[in-house]
């Protein structure tokens, strides 16, 4: 069964791995942002590597520039943005 699921499972796109069940589980868990996939532990803020997740205040996803930033980092950003 994990050979079906390793050939067809999406793969993650910043580890390039597939996105399959944990061993003894039937579901994988993934987040999709930017119609892109990703494992739970790899969804992190491109700049300072937070997790990203929305039950954390400050800690979700705000993308820019097809990248993915936590709030304070897209601030960063967006200020030197501004700036040039």
């Amino acid at each position: 069964m994990f050979v079906l699921f390793s050939k067809f499972a999406p793969r993650c796109a910043v580890c390039h791995k597939g996105i399959v069940p944990v061993e003894g589980e039937k579901e994988s868990v993934r987040v999709v942002a930017m119609e892109k996939s990703f494992h739970p532990a790899c969804y992190r803020c491109e700049d300072c590597g937070l997790q990203l997740s929305s039950k954390v205040e400050g800690a979700g996803c705000y993308p820019l520039n097809s990248h993915l930033y936590c709030k304070t980092c897209n601030s960063n950003r967006l200020r030197m943005q501004d700036t040039v």
